[in-house]
Order: structure tokens, then sequence, then C-alpha cells
């Protein structure tokens, strides 16, 4: 009775409040239902536990700095190709399933609580963990190790925040049937026969010609991009670096607000703060031609869309060994330790490079960002992954 009351009460409130969200109404939703449905025919269903605004933004009006968000439209449509009724719901929101636990589903793809609780619901599914992350308990591990060499250094106390958002501990304490990820394999190896991969996709100005830059004066530039937990992804540690020398020049794109107040960015000629970075921007390519690299030393990633995107547009990527990055080979340089002296060091190694052998790595690695970190690449390669799946379960 109480329940009536309160869902008669609730529709009326939102039946006089509701043109007032109206844009907020159009931008988002909790629940994509039945895409690709087609009575005339006995579909099977899939769910994607990812993000549903891609269904409900408009592309061609807006400049979205994401790479996601396309990515979940080329998974809906590789799935849609496949004959799958498809539906979506956001990872973490184990509110929508209410609405959805009744239907039977023959896939379920994704990751975040939502996954998790419905592979348990339907076990009878066969469920694809899709991993954007690295294993959970490696990101945790390593974050805090930052944290902790953070205080030691400047005695501030800082807080996980990358580590544990969408994927917990528990989530992979049983296997799936399959796994595809954009990070490292070896953690996986233990519960999967063959871990599948793939590569995620980057912004590319759509300006940019690629060509012969001056190396000589580039390689004495760095361009560090990211978005919040700089403290994960190394920021900490390069203005150390930079802030007691004047030979080499460190570039910041997309720096948080919460983040710039916890690392206090020295003022100095040297470390220049460009605030948010627009890729399809002027400022991007005159930073694309100033820099030879692009240098992220994260403790965990699934594949930054910084460095694909960087890559995208000719600059040399600079990571951490064994934190997402592996499949690059000999197109990457690897750094293996975290200490600000040992990052100085090779900060001058990487300074001194020959500028000829920085414009034949740099080639090498257009070519390759180009056939691998596009669109269109990432659509064929989830086609093939997914066709190899669905034949395992034929």
């Amino acid at each position: 009775m109480l329940d009536t009351l309160k869902e008669k009460v609730t529709n009326k409130v939102w039946k006089h409040i509701r043109d007032y969200f109206y844009e907020q109404r159009i931008m988002d939703a909790a629940l994509v239902q039945n895409i690709n449905f087609s009575a005339a025919l006995q579909q099977k269903k899939a769910v994607v536990c990812y993000m549903t605004t891609s269904h409900f933004f408009d592309w061609e009006r807006n400049n979205i700095g994401r790479t996601q968000p396309f990515e979940v439209l080329s998974i809906v449509k590789v799935l849609s190709e496949l004959g799958y009724c498809v539906d979506i719901v956001g990872c973490n929101d184990t509110r929508s399933l209410e609405h959805i636990k009744a239907k039977s589903y023959s896939l379920i793809f994704g990751f975040g609580e939502a996954f998790y609780q419905l592979t348990r619901l339907q076990p009878q599914a066969t469920a694809v963990l899709y991993m954007t992350e690295h294993h959970p308990d490696f990101s945790h591990r390593e974050e805090q190790k930052r944290l902790d060499y953070f205080y030691a250094r400047h005695r501030k106390q800082a807080h996980l925040l990358r580590s544990g958002t969408f994927y917990k501990a528990h989530h992979l304490e049983k296997p799936y049937a399959h796994l595809i990820t954009m990070s490292e394999v070896e953690p996986f190896k233990d519960q999967y026969q063959r871990p599948y991969t793939i590569f995620p996709t980057g912004i590319r100005n759509p300006d940019f010609v690629f060509r012969a830059k001056q190396h000589q004066a580039a390689r004495k530039h760095f361009l560090w991009l990211g978005s919040t937990g700089a403290i994960h992804k190394g920021l900490d540690l390069l203005l150390d670096v930079f802030a007691k020398r004047t030979d080499v020049v460190l570039h910041i794109g997309g720096l948080s607000n919460s983040d710039r107040k916890i690392l206090s960015l020295p003022q100095k000629q040297n470390i220049v703060d460009y605030g948010h970075i627009d890729i399809k921007s002027d400022t991007f390519l005159r930073l694309v031609e100033t820099c030879a690299y692009v240098v992220l030393p994260s403790c965990s990633e699934g594949f930054a869309t910084s460095i694909t995107t960087g890559m995208l547009h000719g600059l040399i990527p600079v990571v951490m060994k064994d934190t997402g990055f592996n499949r690059l080979g000999e197109l990457a340089v690897f750094w293996e330790d975290f200490s600000v002296d040992y990052l100085d060091c090779k900060i001058t190694e990487l300074a001194e490079k020959p500028a000829a052998c920085l414009a034949a790595l740099s080639s090498k690695v257009y070519d390759f960002a180009a056939a691998n970190f596009s669109l269109p690449a990432f659509e064929q390669n989830f086609r093939t992954i997914l066709q190899e799946i669905l034949a395992d379960h034929a």
C-alpha cells in the first residue's frame, strides 16, 4: 500500500517538474533497451554494461574530448550486425537491473558492479569481462606506492583516486567465459587460457599532417596529457625533475583543478600548464610541432588514450614498463623505476638522443598508430574477437 502511494506521489510530482529538466533528460538515461530489435526474428539478447550517454549525444554539434563514447557505439554496432537485440546499462548502475533482470540474455558484456551482478543472476549467459584498466590488485598496489612516495617527498597526504572505481577485487574473484583487456594480460593468465587484447582509439586533430620536424630542438620538450589522478599518472614525479632543471621543458595538458591544488606547480619558465587542451585546436598542433615526446610515468593504465592520441600525431611515447603499454615493444621508451633521481637521468638521455634516430622512430610511431588506433581499426578488432568468442559457444 505504501509503495503504491509513493509511486503515485512520485509520478504526480514528476509530471509537474519534468519539463524543468528537459535538457538533462535529452542528454542522459539510465537504461537503453531494444537496439536492433526485430519482431520478425528469433533474436538472441545481449546487454552491454558500460555507458549509455553515447546514444543521447549529438556528436555532430559537440566536440567530445573522449574516445569511450565512440567505442561504445562501435561495440553496439558490431553486436547488432551479428543479429543481437542489445540493451545498455551504466556499468555501476545496479538499479537498472530491476528493469531487465527478467530478460534472458545469451551474452553479458562489460564491467562494473552491474556486470558482476548480472552474471550472477544469469549464469547461463556467456559473460565477457571487458578490462579498460589494469588489474585492480595491481592498480591499487602501485597507486599506493606512488602516494607513499609523494608523502615522503612533500609531506602532503593524497588519496586513491583512480583505483577501485569500476573494477573491484570481488569482480575478479571468479573467472568469466572470456576476457578482453586493453592492458597487460599477465595478471589474467592463471584464470584465462586465452585473454584477448584490444587497443583503444585516440583523438586526431583533423588539420594534422605528419611531416618531419626539428627534433634537435623538439627532443628537449615533453608533453604530459592527463586528467584527474595526476599522482597516479606520475605528474608529481615529472614536476620534481623539471623543477630543478632549465635545459628541458615540460608541457602539461588536462590537469584538474583539484590536482593542481595538491601539486602546487613550480613557477618556472620550463614548466608550462595549459589547463584543458582541445586536441582539435591550433594550440595542440603547436605542441605537437614543439615536442618530441608524450610522457606518462603512470603507475597503471588500460593503455591510456593520451598515449594513443600523442602517437597519432607522431609523438614518441615514454611510459612505465608493465603498466599497460608493453605491446608497443620497440615503439616506446620504457622506464623501469619511478624514483626522481632515476627519471632525472632518463630525461637527460632522451634530451640528448640523436635527432635522426628520433625522426625515424617518430615516423614508425605514427604509422603504427594510424593503423591501430582509429575507430575503424577498433571496430574490426572487436568484431574479430567477438566472432571467435561466439564460435566457441555456437
